[in-house]
C-alpha cells in the first residue's frame, strides 16, 4: 500500500513539473513565435526589426537605433509565453 501510494505522489508531482515547464513553451512552436513576435513589433515599429526564433529563443535582427532596439526587445519580452529574447541588432556578425 505504501509503495503505491509513493509510486502515485511521484507520478503527481512529476506531471505538475512538466506541466509547469510546458507552460513557459510558445504553443505552435518557433515559426509561431516568430510569427506572433515579428507581428507585434511590426505594428509598433513598422519592419525595420526581423525576428527570429530558434529553440525558443527570440531573436532581434537590424540595423536600427539603440531606442528603436530597446522597444522591440520590450514588446518581444511583453508577449505571453516569449521566454529568452536576444537583441542580435548590435552585432555585425548577425546581421548576415
Amino acid at each position: 500500500m505504501i509503495k503505491f501510494f509513493s509510486a502515485a505522489v511521484l507520478a503527481g508531482v512529476t506531471l505538475m513539473a512538466s506541466g509547469a515547464f510546458a507552460q513557459t513553451e510558445f504553443p505552435g512552436g518557433d515559426a509561431a513565435e516568430t510569427s506572433a513576435v515579428q507581428e507585434a513589433i511590426t505594428k509598433d515599429l513598422g519592419g525595420r526589426v526581423s525576428v527570429q526564433t530558434l529553440d525558443g529563443v527570440v531573436y532581434l535582427h537590424g540595423r536600427v537605433s539603440q531606442d528603436t532596439a530597446e522597444r522591440a526587445e520590450q514588446i518581444a519580452r511583453g508577449l505571453p509565453n516569449v521566454g529568452e529574447v536576444v537583441d542580435a541588432t548590435r552585432n555585425d556578425a548577425f546581421q548576415g
